[in-house]
């Protein structure tokens, strides 16, 4: 189970076995089967409870989550929500591809 806690701002859940994005909120819980890239904006920050830890993502960061998968980091786009799609393809590629 992937929990979401402590979520301030922005921060977009994109899961790409399904091809749907949302944005966190406090108490959002995904499914463990998911393959999820979790990005921060400049304003933003959450912790992630998954795998028996807590993880905390502050701004510009990415957390990348799946089934065998495990990996965090940071990034240097400033997110404009007139260009989400370009923001969040950005961050897929920093985090192994969408493939």
């Amino acid at each position: 189970m992937i929990r979401f806690q402590n979520v301030r701002g922005d921060v977009f859940v994109d899961d790409r076995r399904i091809d749907d994005r949302v944005m966190a909120r406090d108490g959002l819980v995904l499914k463990p089967m998911g393959d999820y890239l979790i990005v921060t904006t400049q304003g933003s920050s959450a912790d992630i409870q998954a795998i028996g830890k807590v993880t905390h993502l502050g701004p510009l960061a990415f957390l990348r989550i799946g089934p065998r998968r495990f990996l965090q980091g940071q990034h240097g786009e400033h997110w404009i929500p007139r260009n989400t799609k370009a923001f969040l393809a950005k961050a897929w590629r920093l985090a192994g591809g969408r493939v």
